[in-house]
């Protein structure tokens, strides 16, 4: 009865999800045929936009270049982040050091450094992965900086018994033991990443999903605009599952999915 109850539960979740779906997609439907207007278009159209978005040419003009710059930027940041938050999360003197920076660094909105990069950078794709990155990169860093300074001091100490080098110490250590932080911070910079992607396209691009999604607004297509916000929740929807995908893979030793397993 145990084993059965949790796989009860979650069609339960699931059902109620749809049940809350279907009712938001009727009251939209009601709202568009008993309300007419230009800026309250039917489903049929909505979800036939949000489709072309990941049919051609749109597949090729707007949500291919928008996913190179998310993953390029996104793993460029989150990348690292994890190598400074490492490296400062060790070197305890360092952290001092740069301390004032990092704090002045990361409450600056990722939004206001865009006219600075656009200056400097151009309308590149360098411009916008750069944004990106940035927006990526406080998230993990501080996620890493955590991890490492909840390591247990025991299994530092065994390592010098041990007589491990650093860099053994590191990969062997430090670093498995911070990954649960590490994939927390990257799931927190996924959604930063998206956020910048779309801000730095409609500021400064010449295609991409947020570019679509302006020249639509200009002409009036409401539907476009809609399928475009539904495109960009369902990029975040798969890149989210995978992410959660490989943390799984990754932490099947940690406790807590160990006994998520049981």
């Amino acid at each position: 009865m145990e084993s059965i109850l949790p796989d009860r539960q979650k069609l339960t979740i699931l059902f109620v999800q749809g049940l809350f779906i279907a009712l938001l997609v009727a009251v939209w439907q009601w709202a568009a045929i008993a309300h007419p207007a230009p800026y309250l278009p039917r489903i049929g159209p909505i979800i036939e936009a949000w489709l072309s978005y990941f049919r051609a040419p749109l597949l090729h003009q707007a949500t291919w270049p928008s996913l190179y710059r998310l993953l390029a930027g996104f793993w460029i940041g989150g990348g690292l982040g994890v190598v400074f938050g490492l490296a400062l999360g060790q070197a305890r003197g360092l952290i001092d050091w740069t301390r004032p920076t990092l704090e002045f660094l990361r409450f600056i909105p990722a939004v206001a450094i865009l006219p600075g990069a656009l200056v400097i950078l151009g309308p590149t794709d360098g411009m916008r992965i750069f944004i990106i990155a940035f927006g990526s990169f406080f998230p993990v860093l501080l996620a890493t900086l955590d991890g490492t300074r909840r390591i247990e001091p025991l299994l530092l100490d065994v390592a010098k018994i041990e007589g491990l080098k650093p860099v053994t110490v590191s990969c062997r250590v430090i670093l498995p033991a911070t990954l649960p932080a590490i994939f927390a911070g990257l799931r927190i910079a996924l959604g930063m990443a998206l956020i910048m992607m779309i801000i730095s396209e409609l500021m400064a691009a010449t295609n991409g999903i947020g570019v679509a999604m302006l020249r639509a607004q200009r002409l009036f297509q409401s539907a476009k605009v809609y399928g475009g916000v539904l495109a960009i929740g369902t990029i975040s929807i798969v890149l989210t599952l995978a992410l959660l995908a490989v943390e799984r893979r990754v932490l099947r030793w940690h406790i807590g999915w160990r006994e998520g397993a049981k």
